[in-house]
């Protein structure tokens, strides 16, 4: 305040200065000295009337323009309407408007000044030290943006925004520099920067994946903002800056869903979802409340699981939810949720998945996914249910461990289930790994970088298609409302990925330098996994179909008779804990099983 009155003062008296003759000041002052008094009060009792007092300096944006303008113009409009009232007070309306706007440029002068001496000189020399060196890739709104945080916080030091746009290049936004990459890493060459902010939220995966594939030279960190999708999904919030998105390294967008399809088998439905805790069964009920189903039914294992989502789905929808705490194999729920709801359409993603510990438990891996399958369909038969999907893997094709091979037997088990009952639309959707489920590597790796551990992988050459969750779900919902006759439908997986690219890939782009920083290491096939996975038993036989990214393939399937027969051995063997007799009938079911062929 006592900045202010000075300040008050020297305008008033450069507005005398500017309004009259240098020899006549002296005395108009004195003809005049009350009314200037009158006047530097009122426009003092402007300031804390509006508030100016109040804002914290340091963190001032714009809104600080504003306030100061309304406060100078309130103290002037006040004392003009003392000047007319009372004619003790009267000056010129010159003294008083130039008064105003010196008082203005010198009230917010001294702020700029405050602000920039607190922002860049009180500060302790260790806090200055420890200020992390940034560059923002993207000179738009987003970026703009995020610099209006990042400046907030504090912590960083701004060194140049980048763009890729030639004509922005070589300009300047709010006082700091746009280069382009290659002015990018001459800046990094000589003043090593700590993270790199990706700012480029409407860019599609395949344009993000090769500015990534760039920045990876500098061998520097990167944080991205979310991308539009995932704004829109929910999943993420605007100022929240997070690690580079697994998808954009993959390098794939995802094409438009049929809306048709996605709505077809769920608007005005109700809808079973067994596995409904896990990955894939979670996501895909995020996806089935988003067409407006009329009830949705979560039947789940996991006490926890359940608990946890169904929780999370009341917040997310309006739609009805019942929560089942059961098994796929106890029939009699399965006749109760199955009659008692009157389901029309149920998607099958309950299943145990973890090759390794599926491995060292086979009866009880049989049992669930073969057998439990089996219990489900008949029951689903005998309620009528209009629709059923049964959510395959790509280690059912040609399988090298008990897991896929009990999800082949699963597959046929639905294919002579939709054989017998043409009526019902019954079909498979077979595709491969899901991002950030629980059995991917993706969270492993990220754990394991944020803990300076090893990356483990298995082989320098194994590979894996990967798919994100969220189009994973829509495109099982798509590809059952095209089911007829039991087909095995399969998802385009786009390329696949060496598992040890991804893991260098997510090591240099958390700032690290693999082998030094991290190393990796690896820790041998384990038992029954393959070193190539693949989604088609025969490609000459998959058939496109009229989603650009689904295909349809006729698999072998013994007839129904021996398949019965077979089921009813495994189920007897699984019964009697007889391993030997288990594997044999599962062997005889998939005979391209080969346990033995790790590649």
């Amino acid at each position: 305040m006592c900045f202010d009155f000075v300040v008050l003062c020297f305008a008033m008296l450069l507005a005398f200065a500017v309004r009259f003759d240098p020899n006549s000041l002296e005395h108009q002052f004195r003809i005049l000295s009350e009314g200037i008094w009158v006047l530097i009060a009122v426009q003092m009792l402007a300031l804390l009337i509006s508030g100016l007092y109040r804002s914290v300096l340091r963190h001032a944006g714009s809104e600080l323009l504003v306030l100061l303008l309304r406060s100078v113009l309130l103290g002037a409009g006040l004392f003009a309407l003392l000047d007319l009232m009372l004619e003790e007070y009267r000056i010129p309306r010159s003294i008083i408007v130039m008064s105003a706007a010196f008082s203005f440029l010198g009230l917010l002068s001294t702020r700029l000044m405050i602000r920039w001496v607190v922002r860049l000189h009180v500060v302790e020399p260790q806090q200055r030290e420890n200020l992390q060196r940034v560059v923002i890739y993207g000179a738009g709104s987003a970026g703009l943006q995020l610099y209006d945080s990042l400046r907030q916080e504090g912590r960083y030091q701004l060194a140049a925004f980048v763009d890729d746009n030639p004509k922005l290049q070589g300009g300047m936004v709010r006082g700091i520099s746009i280069i382009s990459f290659t002015a990018l890493q001459a800046l990094h060459a000589k003043i090593p920067l700590d993270w790199v902010l990706l700012a480029l939220p409407g860019v599609k995966h395949e344009e993000r994946k090769n500015i990534l594939q760039q920045i990876r030279l500098l061998k520097v960190g990167v944080r991205v903002l979310p991308t539009a999708d995932q704004l829109m999904r929910g999943t993420a919030d605007a100022s929240q800056l997070q690690e580079v998105d697994i998808a954009d390294l993959l390098g794939r967008d995802e094409i438009v869903p049929d809306e048709k399809l996605l709505h077809q088998d769920i608007e005005g439905q109700t809808i079973l979802v067994t596995g409904a805790g896990g990955s894939i069964g979670s996501e895909m009920c995020r996806e089935i409340l988003r067409d407006s189903p009329k009830l949705l039914v979560l039947l789940e294992l996991n006490e926890f699981s359940l608990y946890h989502i169904e929780r999370a789905f009341r917040n997310l929808s309006s739609v009805p939810i019942v929560p089942c705490l059961g098994s796929i194999q106890d029939t009699a729920l399965l006749k109760n949720i199955l009659h008692e709801h009157q389901i029309n359409t149920v998607y099958h993603a309950a299943a145990y998945k973890h090759v390794p510990l599926v491995e060292e438990n086979p009866l009880e891996g049989l049992r669930n996914n073969a057998l439990g399958t089996k219990a489900l369909v008949e029951k689903c038969i005998e309620a009528e249910v209009e629709a059923f999907v049964l959510i395959s893997t790509d280690k059912a094709v040609r399988p090298t461990n008990v897991m896929g091979a009990s999800k082949r037997i699963a597959e046929m088990i639905v294919q002579d289930a939709a054989r017998r009952f043409p009526e019902r639309r019954i079909g498979i959707v077979r595709f491969g790994n899901v991002l950030d489920s629980s059995g991917s590597v993706v969270p492993l790796f990220r754990e394991q970088i944020k803990k300076r551990m090893p990356i483990t992988v298995t082989h320098p050459e194994i590979t894996r298609y990967f798919m994100s969750i969220g189009e994973a779900a829509r495109l099982v919902i798509q590809a059952g409302a095209m089911s007829r006759n039991g087909e095995v439908f399969l998802l385009d997986m786009g390329q696949p990925v060496k598992i040890r690219d991804l893991a260098l890939q997510m090591i240099e782009l958390s700032g690290l330098v693999p082998e030094k920083d991290i190393p990796l290491q690896y820790t041998g096939l384990r038992p029954g996994e393959k070193l190539y996975e693949e989604l088609l038993i025969d490609p000459a036989k998959s058939q496109p179909t009229k989603h650009p990214r689904i295909f349809s393939s006729e698999e072998p399937l013994p007839e129904s008779e021996v398949l019965q027969k077979e089921i009813q051995l495994l189920s007897e063997a699984i019964s009697k804990r007889d391993l030997n007799s288990a594997l044999a009938s599962m062997k005889r079911l998939v005979p391209e099983y080969k346990p033995d062929n790790g590649q």
